[in-house]
């Protein structure tokens, strides 16, 4: 009982970090290494605009990224295919991790439809 506390405090500071927000991709940017502005990253722009219960506070609500590790590319995978078919998508938002300005980065991304 005593690590449950703990660990519920944990995991809802998490949750508060994360925003979600929702769209169809109808742009995405690819970047490498060596780009002086956004290095390593997968920028989407969601199009449609979004509802209120999904803006993401302080992130911005048209261009968001996924970081290009290792560990992310089934994320980009997926990225990629629901921008090919056109399909909406709901995003997790990370506030505390942006790439530049008011563009946070990518925790999760999952269809809507």
């Amino acid at each position: 009982m005593k690590l449950l506390k703990p660990l519920l405090t944990i995991g809802a500071s998490l949750f508060s970090a994360a925003s979600l927000s929702a769209g169809p991709i109808i742009g995405i940017s690819f970047s490498g290494p060596d780009d002086i502005n956004h290095a390593n990253i997968v920028q989407i722009e969601l199009g449609g605009g979004l509802a209120n219960e999904y803006l993401a506070e302080g992130c911005n609500t048209r261009f968001a990224a996924i970081r290009n590790t290792l560990e992310r590319q089934h994320m980009i995978s997926y990225a990629l295919a629901a921008h090919t078919t056109k399909k909406s998508v709901t995003l997790v938002l990370n506030s505390s991790d942006k790439y530049f300005q008011d563009r946070c980065t990518i925790s999760r991304i999952s269809s809507t439809n």
